[in-house]
């Protein structure tokens, strides 16, 4: 998706502040939860039981209404199967992760079975080299 050069500025701007990443660690969390949450068929009042709280409170949570502990994360993923697993990764080696702009574009006598490319990415840390496969 193309994005204006404002928003784009605004975004940097504010990638530069612990709110945002504050912010965008509780959307990460409770999207990852509400997909444990489906898949393993669980309501919002079964795990509010599970561990010991409101519905209500369960619902505050995805909506993004509150500051959870880390207590309570493990509690969360673990009443929908899961388990809750912290990191710190490296911003640069990150930001460089899903940079699209570096995969090549798709030669126009490339051929595609069902409309299918696959791409193929390096296992290692350094992310220069992209290749692209097309699919047989």
């Amino acid at each position: 998706m193309k994005m204006s050069k404002g928003i784009r500025a605004f975004l940097e701007e504010a990638k530069k502040t612990d709110s945002y990443w504050v912010e965008k660690a509780k959307l990460d969390f409770s999207l990852a939860v509400e997909k444990q949450r489906r898949s393993g068929g669980f309501t919002y009042a079964a795990i509010a039981k599970k561990i010991g709280t409101s519905a209500a409170y369960i619902t505050k949570i995805f909506r993004g209404d509150t500051n959870m502990t880390i207590e309570t994360m493990v509690k969360l993923a673990r009443a929908t199967g899961g388990q809750l697993d912290i990191q710190i990764v490296d911003s640069a080696a990150q930001a460089g992760h899903w940079d699209l702009s570096k995969i090549p574009p798709v030669p126009q006598n490339h051929k595609t079975m069902q409309s299918a490319t696959v791409y193929t990415f390096p296992a290692a840390a350094n992310h220069d080299d992209y290749k692209w496969k097309v699919a047989a």
